[in-house]
C-alpha cells in the first residue's frame, strides 16, 4: 500500500513538471522581436510583429504581418503546439515558424525562443498580453 501511494505520488509529480511549460505559454502573446541571421550574410531584426495565441487544448492561431526588404509576410495560419521545459514546437503551415523551437528564457510574461536550419539562427521574444 505504501509503494502504491508513493508510485502514484511520483507520476503525478512528473506529470505535473511536464506540464509546467505548457501552463505558462497558454494565452495571447505579443512578438516583440524576430530577428534572422545567416553567418556572412545580412540579417534582420523586426518589432512588434503580430500577436501569437495558445489555447489549452494544444492548437493556437498566429496574427504575424511583417515586411523584409520591401517583401510582405503574412501568416494567419492555425497550428498545434507541444511544449518542453526545454522546447516548443509549433505544427502547421509551412511557414517560418512552424518547426522546434529552443526555449532561452521562459517567464511568466517573457518568453524568448531560438531555432537554427542549417546555418540561419532565428530568435523570437514574446511579451504576454
Amino acid at each position: 500500500m505504501k509503494k502504491e501511494t508513493l508510485s502514484i505520488i511520483f507520476i503525478m509529480v512528473i506529470m505535473a513538471s511536464m506540464s509546467s511549460c505548457s501552463h505558462k505559454i497558454v494565452g495571447t502573446w505579443t512578438i516583440n522581436k524576430f530577428e534572422n541571421s545567416t553567418p556572412s550574410e545580412q540579417g534582420y531584426s523586426l518589432s512588434n510583429i503580430g500577436t501569437i495565441t495558445f489555447y489549452k487544448n494544444g492548437s493556437g492561431e498566429k496574427n504575424i504581418n511583417y515586411s523584409v526588404l520591401g517583401t510582405s509576410h503574412t501568416d494567419l495560419f492555425p497550428f498545434k503546439w507541444a511544449a518542453s521545459d526545454a522546447a516548443i514546437t509549433l505544427v502547421g503551415d509551412s511557414t517560418e515558424f512552424s518547426k522546434t523551437w529552443i526555449v532561452i528564457a521562459s517567464k511568466r510574461n517573457y518568453q524568448q525562443w531560438k531555432s537554427t536550419t542549417g546555418n540561419k539562427i532565428q530568435v523570437l521574444e514574446l511579451k504576454k498580453n
